[in-house]
């Protein structure tokens, strides 16, 4: 468990993701360091294994919910009903790279709406270029569309979470992560292999991070291609 935390939150530069959770958590530590006032009681949907807690104040009380079959086991609650909780419960609710798995995202957003408390905010991240597995129902999102679910909200702001470049970077190297996963198990030869692959995803981020940097001083147009989507909402108080 502490690796896997670990490896979403303070990720390293041989990692294949490495590049798109850079983004992803940078942006998300900037969310919900922002809020105001400071929440007290959060909710954590699809809480997973928990990684990003550390990116709340140290008074906030955090609920984790998931569901059935969940191999993290850290949940507080754990239910296949979609936020089994009483109106008005929580100052913030968060779904970290898991709101896409909703069947039906505007019913799901009026139970957020009704557990948030007047003022409350509601902070969502979620991939927009990603491989997806076919035998689950999951939504992608533009940030347009995005932002169009919550129009009835206040303060809606959406961040593309990276961008053509990291998008680029992030799909190569999971390419090669898929190559490396179909090597033996055994331990010899995963650790011979294991240094090639290694040094490739070093390359490739680090080229990756030069070419965003310039990537971001070009002109924003009208088109974009973000890895992740992150949005920030506020319910009418």
């Amino acid at each position: 468990m502490r690796r896997i935390r670990r490896t979403r939150r303070h990720p390293r530069s041989t990692q294949f993701d490495y590049l798109h959770l850079r983004y992803l958590n940078a942006d998300l530590e900037r969310a919900l360091r922002a809020i105001s006032p400071a929440p007290g009681d959060v909710l954590d949907i699809y809480c997973g294994s928990r990684p990003y807690e550390d990116f709340l104040p140290p008074s906030a009380r955090c609920v984790g919910l998931d569901v059935e079959g969940n191999p993290y086991g850290l949940a507080d609650v754990v239910s296949d009903e979609f936020l089994p909780f009483p109106d008005e419960s929580f100052d913030l609710v968060t779904c970290i790279q898991a709101f896409h798995y909703v069947p039906d995202p505007g019913p799901a957003i009026d139970e957020i709406r009704r557990v948030l408390r007047p003022g409350g905010a509601v902070v969502l991240t979620m991939t927009h270029v990603w491989e997806y597995d076919r035998s689950i129902l999951e939504h992608r999102y533009s940030g347009p569309g995005l932002a169009h679910l919550f129009r009835e909200w206040e303060d809606v702001q959406v961040t593309e979470n990276g961008g053509r470049v990291v998008t680029w970077v992030t799909v190569t190297t999971s390419l090669l992560n898929t190559v490396e996963k179909r090597i033996p198990h055994r331990r010899s030869v995963w650790r011979l292999a294991r240094v090639p692959f290694a040094a490739a995803y070093l390359a490739l981020n680090g080229f990756g991070v030069v070419l965003a940097k310039l990537e971001g001083r070009q002109t924003r147009g009208p088109l974009t291609l973000p890895t992740n989507l992150l949005l920030e909402a506020r319910k009418p108080a």
